[in-house]
């Protein structure tokens, strides 16, 4: 089934009804397990819709994630994104080479996996992040919970607010820059947090340290250092409570976590600069890059405060405004732990802003938790004032079901989701056409030949979607020549309106020539 926006608005609508139920029972009926769950099944079903919407690779990056994640089925433990490069190619170019080390390779496994289990599709692909963000509904309820155990309201807003949030499902969907990298790398360092709320809480101390630096090293085996943010917060959080009595022990499970995360992220890095020490030391080297070089992705001092609006929505921030505001006023809340969570907030903001030249929206995403966490409070706040000034005993619930259930309809944004699944869209129709044609390519066209002339970079789709060697390029015909004689066999897309092949192509006989509508 192809999702057009009517098709996508039931789907939304079909989806959202748990979570309609769920509002309806925490604040009318209190009903507040029932609630929580209902709430967790349409987070599911949401991600379930999105990763169904779009029955194609995006462009950026998924279309790369998705086919080095395919090649891993094989070879889990060599990143490939052209199998077998029979063309030449330069090390430096991330999107037509070899062994692939732009990214960690964690989140690739996981899709793999899937893949490897439900066949290789775009939905199979798109699984984890499916399950990885709905499971951070849940988790930032926890972490809300255990933060303001006497505000239980606050936790479940923050938990609708991360079902509802129209960013996150979209990087669920493929449709967002780095969307799948991204995801996994928001769950771990949200399992992270997690973990270390629990050590700060709770019992078993050196188990939820084991936990945090687990979850640490996992989040850095995704998307590199920034996974230590968690560690800052956690260096904040003993200056503040333990300034004048500092104990070994705490500073011995601070360590503890460093060394744990090591342990799961270092051997990965060994292995790459001893396997593929070339490509590791040029990605190494990008890495470091992004603080002086924008790669296509530049901005200023306001840059952030621009994609903090795109990634939680504006008005919502205000919400995350008065949230903090109200923080600083409760008496019953931990706020050593609270100041610890805005340090990160700022930390990261800052660092990412006046120290990273790249700028990109997701860089301030992995903070969602504790963000969605001060704009439950600010919700909250608006609605207990309100409620002492205009409610009636009568009416106050159902004030606060159609409160909370209205911002969370403006969370989720179904006009954007649907607009951008519109049949009008020539560019959607595009994909759409070209994947139905790799999909369906004929055995003469893919068996034991080399397809040439794709459109432009989807001959990484193609890939995907057939086992088949592509590239969105001619070579010369004395290239073309010397590979023949090596014995291997061409096709060529014709795509005479933009990118025609020359007439050695034509002229060759061994050349298959696909008639095929690629637009």
């Amino acid at each position: 089934m192809i999702f057009y926006s009517q098709e996508t608005s039931i789907g939304l609508l079909i989806a959202s009804l748990p979570a309609i139920v769920s509002v309806y029972l925490y604040f009318v009926a209190d009903k507040k397990n029932a609630a929580l769950i209902l709430l967790m099944l349409s987070a599911l079903l949401l991600r379930l819709l999105m990763i169904s919407l779009d029955p194609y690779l995006h462009e950026w990056d998924e279309r790369y994630h998705a086919l080095v994640a395919k090649n891993m089925i094989s070879f889990p433990f060599r990143p490939m994104l052209v199998v077998d490069p029979i063309m030449p190619y330069s090390y430096q170019d991330w999107g037509n080479n070899h062994i692939w080390l732009h990214k960690q390779p964690l989140f690739l496994w996981q899709m793999a996996a899937s893949m490897k289990l439900f066949g290789v599709n775009v939905i199979a692909m798109r699984l984890p992040s499916a399950i990885m963000d709905t499971l951070l509904v849940w988790l930032t309820f926890d972490i809300c919970r255990k933060w303001m155990p006497n505000r239980p309201e606050t936790a479940y807003v923050a938990a609708l607010l991360t079902t509802c949030s129209f960013y996150s499902l979209e990087l669920v969907s493929g449709s967002k820059s780095l969307e799948h990298n991204d995801i996994a790398f928001v769950f771990y360092t949200t399992c992270a947090l997690w973990a270390w709320v629990k050590y700060v809480q709770g019992e078993h101390k050196t188990k939820w340290a084991i936990l945090t630096g687990l979850f640490i090293g996992l989040a850095v085996l995704n998307k590199w250092l920034t996974g230590y943010f968690v560690m800052g917060g956690w260096a904040i959080y003993l200056m503040l409570a333990y300034r004048r009595q500092m104990r070994l022990k705490y500073i011995l499970d601070f360590t503890l976590v460093l060394i744990v995360s090591m342990i799961v992220f270092v051997p990965w890095q060994l292995y790459i600069s001893n396997a593929f020490p070339i490509e590791s030391a040029i990605e190494y080297q990008h890495n470091a890059e992004h603080f002086t070089k924008d790669f296509g992705h530049p901005g200023n001092v306001w840059t952030h405060f621009m994609y903090l609006g795109q990634t939680y929505q504006e008005i919502m921030l205000l919400f995350s405004l008065i949230g903090i505001i109200a923080f600083f006023r409760f008496k019953e809340v931990n706020k050593t732990l609270g100041v610890s969570f805005l340090s990160m907030i700022i930390a990261l903001f800052l660092f990412f802003t006046f120290f990273v030249k790249t700028k990109m929206p997701t860089y301030l995403f992995p903070l969602s938790p504790m963000v969605f966490s001060f704009m439950a409070i600010g919700v909250m706040t608006i609605v207990e004032w309100y409620s002492k000034r205009r409610a009636t005993t009568t009416n106050l619930h159902w004030q606060r079901f159609a409160f909370v259930l209205i911002l969370g309809f403006v969370c989720l944004k179904p006009w954007d989701i649907t607009r951008k699944r519109s049949a009008g869209l020539e560019a959607r129709n595009i994909k759409i056409n070209n994947t139905l044609i790799y999909k369906h390519l004929s055995d003469k066209a893919t068996k034991d030949r080399v397809i040439i002339n794709c459109k432009s970079y989807e001959n990484i789709e193609l890939m995907f979607f057939a086992d088949v060697n592509a590239y969105h390029f001619i070579a010369p015909e004395i290239v073309l020549d010397s590979l023949q004689q090596l014995g291997y066999k061409f096709a060529s897309f014709e795509y005479p309106e933009i990118q025609k092949p020359p007439a050695y192509v034509y002229d060759d006989p061994e050349i298959l020539i696909l008639k095929d509508q690629i637009r």
